[in-house]
């Protein structure tokens, strides 16, 4: 049995990934959630063999949030369900380590599909898909899971104390991981760290 995660915040659309997923013919235990954080600890704690990841959602508007998952949890098998058809943002997502990307205009029967390839091992990707990281992911790639909420945090404007205290260690230690996310970055500065988060959002 396969156990699936579903990590989206829209009833309708969770609805149709159920639909999906059940019409695969594979045997899977569904999990739904509605928030980065959400399915973050039910990652952790329930183990689930594929998350379906929508990018939009409370606490993730962008590429941000798989990055997290991905450096976090570089086993677990992921597939990006998402509004946006641009093709920046599917190369990217094959570069972060994600196994498929399906635009939710798909059709159930082309999402079906899709998810039995996955479950079967197979990368789903569309064609014009690179498979060559860019600068921005290969950058965001060496970040460690601390790191990118602390770059997270940074471009929402919380200050060292502010970041300690979410996170729950000292500020020297915040204070050492901005240095480190400044070097791997290539920055210098707050305001360019904010930048690159916006780089990692995903366009309307």
């Amino acid at each position: 049995m396969y156990r699936v995660l579903i990590a989206d915040d829209h009833p309708l659309f969770r609805r149709a990934l159920r639909e999906a997923v059940d019409s695969t013919g594979e045997d899977c235990e569904l999990i739904e959630c509605e928030q980065l954080d959400q399915a973050l600890a039910i990652i952790t704690h329930q183990q689930p063999d594929l998350l379906l990841l929508d990018l939009k959602m409370p606490g993730s508007s962008g590429l941000a949030g798989l990055a997290q998952i991905r450096s976090a949890y570089p086993e677990l098998a992921v597939v990006v369900v998402t509004a946006s058809e641009d093709g920046t943002v599917a190369s990217r997502v094959r570069q972060l380590g994600a196994l498929g990307f399906i635009p939710k205009s798909a059709s159930i029967e082309t999402m079906t599909q899709a998810l039995r390839s996955v479950l079967q091992g197979k990368l789903v990707f569309p064609e014009f898909v690179s498979q060559t990281p860019d600068e921005l992911t290969r950058k965001l790639a060496s970040l460690t899971p601390q790191q990118l909420k602390v770059l997270v945090l940074i471009s929402e404007g919380a200050l060292n104390k502010q970041i300690g205290y979410t996170l729950d260690i000292k500020e020297t230690t915040v204070k050492s991981h901005v240095r480190d996310i400044f070097r791997k970055l290539d920055i210098i500065n707050r305001t360019q760290a904010a930048m690159v988060i916006q780089q990692l959002q995903i366009p309307d």
